[in-house]
């Protein structure tokens, strides 16, 4: 696993030989999609609740149980499923293994049975904290099983245009700047080209050109960087 320097992506080479590209989802997103399912776990205990009132005391035991069942099978649920929650969902977000593969089931169990841990002393603190101390944004349950929560459309694998000659770099650079240059290159047809000269601008120092000449060098680059083994 390998980290590139644009969009944070994380860079997963796998025994097979595919190459896989994610975007751990940060703080931000993932809290707006929990308290979307905070939402959804509220409103359906709320209205069991106000259903079983009239059995009396039998009616809060029902109510309890299932506060309970929905406090703990809710995650389980949906994210043995296909690792969304309608939250998730929403906000396009997915629990996978850390390899990337989609996460079994034990995988989930262990990831939710840990919210308590997270929880502490309140609010998810403790997991906002473990969360903001690393790159992958992954809480205590993450850790423990095995997972990581991604974007689930964020990159999209697109080839990259060859061109009729490419020449080697005349600078030489580390693996993991390869990575983004390549990573830069397979976005490019999702940006505008004042976009891509904006970006590509900010190495014109190094390339010795600016603008869309600095966006066709680096280009080229990623194009020579697809064909070696890095």
């Amino acid at each position: 696993m390998k980290f590139q320097g644009l969009d944070n992506q994380i860079f997963l080479k796998l025994p097979e030989g595919v190459s896989i590209n994610l975007i751990p989802a940060g703080i931000t997103v993932r809290s707006c999609a929990y308290l979307y399912d905070f939402l959804i776990r509220t409103t359906i205990v709320a209205v069991v609740a106000f259903c079983f009132q009239l059995f009396g005391k039998a009616g809060v035991g029902l109510s309890l149980i299932v506060y309970f069942v929905i406090a703990w099978g809710y995650y389980i649920f949906f994210e043995a499923k296909d690792g969304r929650t309608p939250g998730k969902k929403k906000f396009k977000l997915k629990v996978v293994q850390d390899n990337g593969l989609p996460a079994t089931l034990n995988h989930i169990i262990i990831r939710n049975l840990l919210r308590p841990a997270d929880s502490f002393p309140f609010a998810y603190a403790l997991g906002i904290i473990t969360m903001a101390c690393g790159k992958e944004f992954k809480r205590i349950g993450d850790w423990c099983g095995g997972t990581i929560v991604i974007y689930e459309e964020n990159f999209v694998h697109t080839e990259i245009e060859s061109g009729s000659e490419i020449s080697a770099p005349e600078i030489l650079l580390s693996t993991e700047e390869q990575q983004v240059i390549i990573a830069f290159a397979e976005r490019s047809s999702t940006l505008s080209s004042q976009r891509q000269a904006e970006l590509a601008n900010i190495l014109s120092k190094v390339l010795n050109v600016a603008d869309e000449s600095a966006n066709e060098k680096l280009q080229q680059m990623a194009r020579f960087y697809v064909g070696q083994d890095i």
